[in-house]
């Protein structure tokens, strides 16, 4: 969930920034829009976290858009939950990489 309305959102950059400011640039909303996009990806985490512990998967582009708020959020989430010892941050490819590597050793002898 994502604003005061806490609708869901894919979590993706772009996503929220058409969400926020119908995809035109509102630099001076920067601050607000990093904070609402920080604590829809912390609530994410923490269902998670203290749930069924799924994957979360934020998606991001190479263009800073709102001034850079979504990166903002997402080096303001990363710092904080990729630290925690039972958590990894990685890359899409890595975690495929492990499913198929998980039931190819599944797999053996079966």
């Amino acid at each position: 969930p994502e604003g005061p309305k806490a609708r869901p959102v894919v979590a993706m950059d772009y996503n929220l920034y058409v969400r926020h400011s119908d995809g035109a640039e509102k630099p001076a909303m920067a601050g607000e829009f990093t904070e609402r996009a920080y604590q829809a990806f912390r609530a994410a985490f923490d269902t998670q976290y203290n749930g069924k512990r799924l994957p979360l998967e934020l998606g991001f582009h190479f263009t800073l858009m709102n001034n850079g708020a979504y990166w903002d959020a997402l080096e303001r989430f990363a710092g904080e939950v990729c630290v925690k010892a039972d958590v990894e941050c990685i890359s899409f490819r890595d975690y495929v990489a492990r499913q198929r590597a998980s039931r190819a050793q599944a797999s053996v002898g079966g």
